[in-house]
């Protein structure tokens, strides 16, 4: 497989530039020389097999050979997280990428303790396309602002399926049907370390999302996110 390079400027013929990252990365990580093939993607679905015409000091020049255009998948998945501490975010963010979640929305809530700045969510997104690179991916999964309760529970609507992760032993909990014909975009819900409140699982439940649990075990953040992600999207 030819090394993967991120261009949002992709185009389905004719050439194409690489600048400031990713040119840097051709040019002096790998090493590419004129006339090697790669492959760019724009993170919506345009892929291309492309020649390196030019190497410069600040871009590189390519010529696209052939392209196709990649359907998003069927289904549509996004995660709604409260925040993990420390790098164990950056490794929620590449896994669930390579997973093919659709979105995650970073989510405060009463017992969450992390709230990631604009410019590590920025860096996120830079995870993303690398993640991207790597799996073969051809999406970019979207990181949104960080959303309050609130505004996270008004965001709920009737053509989507809302499960909130909740370990509690009432009859409103129980495991999402896989082989269930309902094709809706589904929302995902993942509380923090300490758990959603009782207040917060209600208000999610007259929302309309439905709890479900995800084993005996209390899951962290990050392995809440991606068991969910892994069993939604993968069975």
């Amino acid at each position: 497989m030819p090394h993967r390079f991120y261009c949002p400027q992709l185009v389905e013929s004719g050439s194409v530039l690489l600048v400031e990252t990713e040119a840097h990365h051709v040019a002096h990580v790998l090493r590419h020389e004129v006339g090697d093939v790669v492959e760019l993607f724009n993170g919506h679905g345009l892929v291309a097999t492309c020649r390196i015409s030019a190497i410069r000091k600040r871009d590189v020049e390519l010529e696209v050979l052939d392209f196709r255009r990649e359907q998003q998948p069927q289904t549509v998945l996004t995660l709604a997280t409260a925040v993990p501490k420390g790098d164990r975010l950056d490794w929620l963010i590449e896994k669930t990428t390579e997973l093919g979640v659709s979105r995650i929305i970073p989510i405060i809530t009463a017992r969450s303790i992390v709230d990631p700045r604009a410019s590590k969510l920025d860096k996120l997104r830079q995870t993303v396309i690398t993640a991207c690179k790597q799996s073969g991916r051809n999406h970019l999964m979207e990181i949104t602002a960080v959303t309050s309760w609130n505004d996270l529970l008004r965001g709920f609507s009737s053509d989507q399926r809302v499960l909130i992760a909740h370990p509690g032993k009432n009859e409103a909990v129980g495991t999402p049907t896989t082989s269930s014909p309902d094709i809706r975009p589904v929302v995902a819900v993942i509380g923090p370390e300490g758990g959603f409140n009782d207040e917060e699982v209600q208000s999610a439940l007259a929302a309309g999302a439905e709890a479900i649990q995800l084993g005996p075990h209390i899951l962290r953040i990050e392995t809440a996110a991606i068991a969910l992600a892994a069993k939604l999207l993968l069975s």
